[in-house]
């Protein structure tokens, strides 16, 4: 079975009335959503109500980066690849065509094509500025070797990364011309980076006064805590998981009758997309609260590692049960778009009588 996209005639089929012919491009999935390590693969189907002479029919797959500034004033798009693939006459029978002499009966026909999504970028190949009315082809400018980025946003945004099917039909006879339809298709990165990756660990020493019976003298040292954070997966988080965070406390005072304990803990993605479009630059920032929560008064039991010292250690299924969010496009970069995350983290608890901040933020890739 076959899922057709809807379809989109030239401007010669549409002065006539009925149309003489309809081409769709049919994917052999029932959604046109696609990761870089799927194969793409359909049909162009050709219905004709009598026959027509055919030249050649193609089809291509191409990706294009588009940034837009200044209320779409500054434009500027890159081809990121295109790959070709010639549907008829069949390679192995081409030398035996003429290029005009190719009758295809009424009815509808079938002309199978398969790509596979290329790892890279080709920006460096070929690219379009358009600005002002103006466009310019095959423009040079420092061009970025990197994957292929996601499939994000639309004509509406600053941003856009798209992928499209066209299909091309060169018409022979009494009517002549060129027949296209198009159809996009929506692309997924799979990273290949392998979990778990190295940790990034961050401390903070922090001012740890614990409760006292009688209040500690001006001159006393004020004793010192250290709060650490670590991202088990490094610079690395993946949709649909939770935060891979450990957070533990050493350094604690000696006694075992403080108390200690959390009592709010938020997490949050910060989102930020540059854009570059003839020479002008902007960038947006985006949050995203993965989980907040607030009014815990969450007891923190005291462990003891090897060395026998005294470890609180904050209960990982806190934010276990909340997950990267799924709707997030993983960072990339392109030669006129790019995107990156920022984590934070932050944690109120209570040592004693102190309620002690711990603000947490480290960049990290968004991971498929």
């Amino acid at each position: 079975m076959s899922f057709c996209a809807p379809l989109m005639l030239s401007q010669v089929e549409r002065l006539l009335k009925p149309s003489r012919m309809e081409i769709r491009i049919c994917l052999d999935r029932s959604h046109a959503g696609y990761t870089n390590k799927d194969e793409i693969s359909g049909h162009v189907v050709l219905k004709s109500e009598t026959q027509v002479n055919i030249t050649t029919i193609t089809i291509s797959l191409s990706g294009y980066a588009t940034s837009r500034l200044n209320a779409g004033r500054l434009v500027e798009t890159h081809q990121l690849f295109q790959s070709n693939e010639e549907l008829f006459p069949p390679k192995e029978f081409s030398s035996t065509f003429s290029p005009r002499a190719v009758t295809i009966s009424p009815g509808q026909h079938s002309f199978p094509f398969s790509f596979r999504v290329p790892h890279g970028s080709e920006c460096y190949k070929a690219s379009l500025t358009i600005g002002a009315g103006k466009q310019t082809g095959g423009r040079r400018t420092h061009h970025l070797l990197r994957r292929l980025p996601p499939s994000t946003g639309d004509t509406t945004t600053v941003e856009e990364i798209k992928y499209l099917l066209e299909a091309t039909v060169q018409q022979d006879g009494l009517i002549r011309g060129t027949h296209r339809a198009t159809r996009e298709v929506y692309l997924h990165y799979i990273s290949t980076v392998h979990l778990p990756f190295r940790g990034i660990t961050d401390k903070r020493s922090i001012v740890c006064q614990p409760e006292l019976s009688e209040p500690i003298s001006p001159r006393s040292q004020e004793p010192i805590c250290e709060i650490e954070a670590t991202l088990l997966n490094g610079p690395f988080l993946v949709l649909g998981q939770p935060l891979p965070l450990r957070v533990k406390i050493t350094n604690l005072p000696g006694s075992s009758d403080h108390t200690f304990s959390l009592h709010d803990f938020q997490s949050m993605l910060i989102e930020t997309t540059k854009v570059h479009a003839r020479g002008s630059t902007e960038s947006m920032t985006r949050s995203w609260i993965i989980q907040t929560m607030a009014n815990l008064h969450q007891p923190l039991a005291l462990e003891y590692d090897d060395m026998a010292e005294a470890v609180l250690r904050v209960d990982e299924r806190l934010w276990g049960r909340h997950v990267v969010p799924t709707f997030l496009t993983p960072t990339f970069e392109t030669c006129n778009v790019s995107r990156s995350f920022k984590l934070e983290v932050r944690l109120g608890i209570w040592l004693g009588q102190n309620h002690v901040r711990f603000p947490r933020s480290v960049r990290v890739k968004r991971r498929c």
